[in-house]
């Protein structure tokens, strides 16, 4: 992180100018081919400079008033993207915290997952203050046919007793689990204990983090069933060329992978 010290007014006046953007990273099944994107966030300050979430993210965490609304511009411009770019058989996963889910957030989602199927993440530093009211508003969110992923798995909040409370529908493991597995045998042995867990709930996984061909090759080998990471490619502007070709998948193999998957 830089030295640059950020007021949450500045990070206001980013979001009402959408300097605050959607950039998105494909995640792909063990054959590379595409299924879906997370959705990370990036601000675009000028035009030599780009913060990454890191730098703002944690300053507006627990301001619920603009965490929300970062939560409504990202949707929106999300929204006026898919419009126009409809694709019903991949999915794309986006980071909410708990407080964040308010009713007009909700309308949103269930708006966007009319373009492209929309995932939720529940993030590990989400400190969720009503279980049994975001409980209901997850049902009610997967009633509308959005899915549900628990983010980071092992790492701050997002440990075992989450995945008894919450309808999750796929768990994603942390970077921190998955570089250095094809070298480091304890983080090889402490991944195929968190697979052990996970699969218990019958839920498929998602390796964030896979930046090498060594690194995909041990993950495929223990079946994981989808991959995230700068060996596929790095996180890209909806405008950008290389997204207009990869997001281009609409045949029914792709819809096939989707449904068995998520």
């Amino acid at each position: 992180m830089n030295s640059i010290v950020i007021k949450k007014t500045q990070i206001a006046n980013a979001i009402s100018m959408d300097e605050i953007q959607p950039f998105i990273q494909p995640i792909v099944n063990r054959n590379k081919n595409l299924i879906g994107f997370e959705v990370l966030a990036r601000w675009i300050a000028s035009e030599y400079e780009t913060r990454l979430p890191l730098q703002f993210i944690p300053i507006i965490k627990d301001d619920k008033q603009l965490s929300e609304s970062l939560t409504i511009s990202l949707l929106q411009q999300l929204i006026t993207h898919f419009s126009s770019h409809k694709n019903n058989n991949i999915f794309i996963s986006i980071n909410i915290y708990s407080h964040s889910l308010t009713t007009l957030v909700i309308n949103l989602l269930i708006k966007l997952n009319k373009y492209i199927n929309v995932v939720i993440e529940i993030l590990e530093d989400d400190d969720i203050n009503n279980r049994n009211e975001f409980k209901i508003i997850l049902h009610y969110l997967k009633s509308k046919g959005i899915k549900i992923a628990l983010d980071d798995f092992g790492c701050g909040n997002n440990i075992n007793d989450r995945l008894f409370d919450y309808p999750f529908d796929y768990v994603k493991i942390d970077k921190l689990f998955i570089s250095d597995i094809d070298i480091h045998s304890d983080k090889l042995k402490s991944l195929k204990a968190m697979m052990k867990i996970i699969h218990y709930f019958n839920l498929p996984i998602i390796a964030e983090g896979v930046e090498n061909e060594h690194v995909f090759n041990v993950l495929t080998m223990l079946n994981i069933e989808m991959y995230q990471g700068y060996l596929f490619s790095k996180p890209i502007p909806l405008s950008d060329q290389q997204y207009q070709s990869i997001s281009l998948i609409n045949d029914n193999k792709a819809s096939q992978i989707l449904k068995r998957i998520i």
